[in-house]
């Protein structure tokens, strides 16, 4: 599906739930939705681009509305560190490693840690929810490699 379809879905979408479509909202769902290289995305770095076709749009409209997107199901957020949070589409489900060296992330299937989950509910009666926060690790590049003085 084309990316101007899937934005025009999530706008009927926050219709039927009440919502109002504004300029501004249009403009976020666009850029959230654009072919551009937008995977993961900081709400300051969406009012940047926001700004870029609606100039006045303030970041505190971009925050509230990134819950509202939140709450339908459109997108995620995730802390990749100590960094802010960034949004993603949710399109398709996965978690996030990043490389403590080099910051590099890498996306896995969402299914990678399911037994890790399955075992911590059975063993720990407590349930993964690795969509949230990234995992840390060291990617390909940065294993074995050291930095020593």
């Amino acid at each position: 599906m084309a990316a101007d379809d899937r934005a025009q879905r999530v706008l009927v979408a926050l219709r039927r739930r009440g919502g109002r479509v504004t300029p501004a909202r249009r403009a976020m769902v666009q850029v959230l939705f654009s072919d551009d290289d937008h995977e993961h995305l900081t709400a300051d770095r969406v009012a940047v681009l926001v700004r870029e076709r609606l100039p006045n749009v303030h970041v505190s409209t971009v925050y509230r509305f990134l819950e509202v997107l939140e709450g339908l199901g459109v997108v995620d957020h995730v802390h990749l560190g100590h960094g802010r949070a960034v949004y993603h589409l949710t399109s398709e489900r996965h978690a996030h490693v990043v490389c403590q060296r080099c910051g590099r992330v890498v996306e896995v299937d969402g299914g990678a840690l399911d037994a890790l989950s399955a075992r911590l509910e059975a063993e720990h009666g407590v349930r993964l929810v690795a969509q949230h926060f990234a995992l840390a690790g060291e990617c390909q590049g940065c294993v074995g490699r050291r930095d020593d003085p």
